[in-house]
């Protein structure tokens, strides 16, 4: 699903459900950092034929999925933070790496969000016919994924964005270390990610986390 910060943001916080903080207690965990996220120099590790990349960082809630629905629900968290890397855009290649940081006040919690990912890609398989938000036509095509473990436990979920003869891949990997879970959204045009370079960002991304 195509995203500058962008098109999914803007149309799953239309629809989404916002979920409020918890109140602060006395053992409430440390807010996260940019020293949490990837930097961009791990990125071009994973992914050296990026050319001209551009980094933001924002404090941004996670569009986490709902169900099967075609719409999101905003997790906060007791803290999080985010970036989104865009390289100059070439076909067959990656053209946006998306993080979500985000610490909850138990692993419980933590637990709940990678379920929703894990819960999605077991239940929310096939293609679904849907619109741009602008009135064009879209099929997103949603494709099982179950990664094999990062940090303490993951879920991953693939969905293509089918639209007038173009394709774009998105495949996220969910890590949960502790009370933090790292969301990284991988996006390449045309075809899939491959696994085995975001599952890499994924332990680079537990690196930042221990």
């Amino acid at each position: 699903m195509r995203r500058t910060l962008s098109r999914t943001t803007v149309a799953l916080a239309a629809l989404g459900v916002l979920v409020a903080p918890a109140p602060v207690v006395a053992d409430a965990p440390a807010p996260v950092t940019r020293h949490d996220l990837l930097t961009l120099a791990d990125d071009e590790v994973v992914f050296p034929d990026m050319h001209d990349p551009i980094r933001v960082v924002l404090r941004s809630p996670v569009f986490a999925p709902r169900g099967c629905e075609d719409q999101g629900q905003v997790v906060r968290g007791r803290s999080r933070i985010s970036s989104s890397v865009s390289p100059d855009a070439r076909r067959r290649s990656v053209w946006m790496i998306d993080q979500d940081v985000v610490r909850f006040g138990s692993r419980a919690d933590a637990r709940a969000l990678v379920h929703r990912y894990r819960h999605f890609s077991k239940h929310c398989v096939g293609n679904v016919a849907t619109d741009d938000g602008e009135g064009g036509d879209v099929t997103l095509k949603n494709r099982a994924w179950q990664p094999p473990r990062v940090g303490d436990e993951s879920a991953g979920m693939l969905i293509g964005w089918f639209q007038g003869g173009s394709a774009e891949w998105r495949r996220v990997l969910v890590v949960r270390v502790g009370r933090t879970v790292t969301v990284l959204d991988v996006d390449f045009s045309d075809i899939r990610p491959p696994r085995s370079q975001v599952l890499a960002l994924g332990r680079l991304a537990v690196e930042r986390l221990d």
